[in-house]
């Protein structure tokens, strides 16, 4: 902390009034301007653009430590993601899930590469560096846009959370990869393990970390919840012994009958057992949550330590709960608020924080971005290649399924997090000069700005027209599970021209 010449610690009050005028512009760009004026634009590009001007690049007005906060918001989405997961739809979309995200990551890479070693002319290793950056999907950009849209609890939006997830790991893979290739460069020997640690750990952890939390952890929660309640009311009866001796001494009076069917029909008892039923379910909700979060801050450092990513353990932490709604209540009431805010920073601090703008006054870097984010068309590729045929009685390449192929890759084009993190790498690691640096940069820009708006245009020409309750975000119909279509104030942007579909 610095003093002034007085020695009063202003710099204090200064970095305080500082971080809550970036927390006021990071609400006022984002949800108002982007929420209410230009609705069609998502809120997290504008809470990008406050953070490129509150950032370091700008004024460097606030403190990168932000960008920590970001990353607990989006561990806590992921989380949410996890036990807001369908079980009967996860166990139709999860394999096709991971399928996607691997060739979804493997197109755009593969583009890049060809791009930046015939068209650029990069030397191998480089173009290798430069290409591998276009391979994650951004879980927080796409769960975002899908979640005020209200699709990301249909059984498109669960596929799309699925491939995430597989992605999210898939880049940490890929980032070993290039640690490898980064020590080869150096003239050392490359350890074995090094390499296929990584991949084991991560196909570990999808597969066998998976079944044990949809199959093994909701049968020891439910144990442990017998187990708690059984205690507490033993704690509760204990503390009511003596009260329960004083009501015995009249057991034995001839009142004892009328007494008990006065309480039989007295409309007071209707009261009390409302409260115990909610009683009994605020407990149940308190445990679940309790769970959950045990199982959170468990896994966190187990999936990072075990070289697969921490975002692995947030969701499967969320998964082993997705079949009890207790635990899935309790957490959106306590936590909802809290994910919303730090999603803001997220955008607005971890992904905006790290875009070099200093670096784009030059017109060969932007070029090379936008040649470099070609690469994105093999993850748009993805979603009509892949995509299953959702509705019951819809039919490959109809508006339904073309609709849902444009969702889901366009889902898939956003770029923040990861991508920024391997392109760093191959920065500090000298794979990329700054210039080429700077051009992956840009391109990965491109795609956290294009892909959120793209996506949420396509979700407002073609909507999920159902006619069911607007109120609900899901619902099911034929024994499948769809999402319908939400008001303005649900999804912040104006469906009114839909309003006759609307029951």
């Amino acid at each position: 902390m610095e003093n002034d010449e007085d020695g009063s610690p202003s710099s204090s009050f200064e970095n305080v009034y500082r971080s809550l005028l970036f927390l006021v512009f990071l609400y006022l760009a984002g949800d108002v301007l982007c929420g209410k004026f230009l609705r069609i634009v998502p809120s997290l590009v504008g809470q990008i653009f406050c953070g490129l001007v509150f950032g370091p690049s700008v004024l460097n007005l606030v403190s990168t430590e932000f960008s920590t906060l970001g990353e607990m918001g989006l561990v806590l989405l992921i989380c949410q993601a996890g036990l807001e997961m369908d079980f009967e739809t996860l166990k139709k979309v999860g394999p096709r899930g991971g399928v996607m995200a691997i060739v979804g990551s493997i197109l755009p890479m593969s583009l890049g590469f060809i791009l930046s070693y015939k068209v650029l002319h990069l030397e191998l290793k480089s173009a290798i560096a430069a290409g591998c950056s276009f391979g994650p999907t951004s879980a927080g950009i796409a769960m975002n846009v899908l979640e005020q849209c209200g699709v990301l609890k249909s059984q498109l939006g669960q596929l799309i959370v699925a491939i995430a997830i597989v992605d999210d790991i898939f880049a940490l893979v890929v980032l070993s990869q290039l640690r490898a290739l980064t020590t080869s460069t150096n003239g050392e020997s490359v350890n074995v393990t090094d390499i296929v640690i990584p991949i084991v750990s991560a196909i570990l952890w999808l597969v066998l970390g998976g079944a044990v939390a949809l199959y093994v952890m909701p049968t020891v929660f439910e144990k442990l919840y017998h187990l708690e309640r059984r205690y507490f009311e033993e704690i509760k009866g204990n503390g009511k012994h003596g009260e329960e001796e004083g009501d015995n001494d009249q057991d034995d009076s001839p009142s004892l009958k009328e007494n008990v069917e006065t309480t039989v029909i007295d409309p007071q008892s209707t009261d009390t057992l409302n409260n115990a039923t909610t009683s009994d379910d605020s407990f149940q909700c308190s445990s679940s949550l309790c769970h959950v979060v045990i199982l959170l801050f468990a896994l966190l450092p187990a999936t990072h330590y075990s070289q697969a990513s921490y975002l692995c353990g947030a969701f499967l932490a969320g998964l082993s709960a997705c079949q009890d709604s207790h635990a899935s209540r309790a957490y959106n009431q306590q936590l909802a608020i809290i994910i919303q805010w730090l999603m803001r920073i997220f955008f607005g601090a971890t992904i905006a924080f790290q875009i070099p703008i200093q670096l784009f006054n030059n017109l060969t870097v932007i070029g090379n971005g936008f040649l470099l984010s070609l690469s994105l068309l093999g993850k748009v590729m993805t979603g009509p290649l892949l995509t299953p045929v959702i509705a019951t009685d819809g039919r490959r390449w109809d508006g339904h399924h073309l609709r849902d192929c444009a969702i889901v890759g366009l889902s898939m084009a956003g770029e923040a997090e990861f991508a920024f993190l391997l392109a760093g790498f191959g920065l500090s690691e000298g794979l990329l000069s700054q210039e080429i640096y700077a051009s992956v940069v840009f391109a990965i820009l491109l795609s956290t700005v294009m892909s959120p708006v793209l996506l949420r245009t396509t979700l407002a020409v073609f909507p999920e027209k159902k006619n069911c309750n607007s109120n609900s975000r899901n619902s099911n119909v034929d024994g499948r599970s769809t999402s319908v279509i939400i008001t303005e104030h649900n999804a912040e942007f104006d469906m009114s021209q839909y309003d006759e579909d609307l029951p």
